[in-house]
């Protein structure tokens, strides 16, 4: 049963660890991606560095007060803005415009400020509404497949477990012996006349 627990504490982790929010676009349409954190020291722009990915492809880079368009990948380029007067609350979302089918996928948000190190990601899946297609990527999916394995895995476990006990001869001798100890334990009545 240990090791069934510890599985299971394993499994909650890992999903946790990778768990993201889900973010619905519709293709031409624009969608924010958010990201948000709280500092542990005073906020300074001079401090800052944004970056957003998505499958290691740069979307937008904001280093140090400028914005960082030369590591911007071609795609992304002219569709992207933060909004930077939300700095200082520590709102470091992403407008993402004109949003095309391709663009559907786990976004990172990686924020470095001062000596501190933020990742906060979200998962965009794009609609298309003249057809009403829906690309989805597979990572929630996934995590729900995996989740359901482990969970199947730990029940199969418990009950061979439970019939090894049951079936095992020692197992059988302590039952005989404790329904012995039982069946002297009980009061008898006797009948009155």
């Amino acid at each position: 049963m240990c090791m069934i627990s510890g599985l299971l504490l394993l499994i909650s982790f890992w999903v946790s660890a990778y768990s993201y929010t889900v973010v619905t676009g519709i293709v031409g349409e624009g969608v924010i991606l958010p990201c948000t954190v709280e500092y542990k020291d005073k906020f300074s722009y001079n401090t800052l560095n944004i970056i957003w990915r998505t499958e290691g492809v740069r979307v937008h880079h904001f280093y140090y007060g400028n914005v960082q368009e030369k590591h911007q990948d071609k795609m992304f380029k002219g569709r992207t803005q933060l909004f930077y007067a939300e700095f200082p609350k520590g709102n470091l979302s992403l407008l993402l415009n004109n949003i095309r089918i391709s663009d559907a996928g786990i976004y990172e948000c990686i924020v470095f400020i001062s000596k501190y190190t933020f990742r906060i990601k979200t998962e965009l899946v794009v609609q298309d509404k003249a057809l009403g297609f829906t690309n989805e990527s597979s990572g929630a999916n996934f995590s729900i497949l995996v989740l359901i394995i482990c969970v199947v895995i730990a029940f199969v476990v418990f009950l061979r477990r439970r019939k090894r006990s049951r079936g095992s001869p020692e197992m059988q001798s302590r039952r005989n012996s404790q329904d012995t100890t039982k069946d002297e334990r009980k009061p008898t009545k006797e009948k009155e006349s």
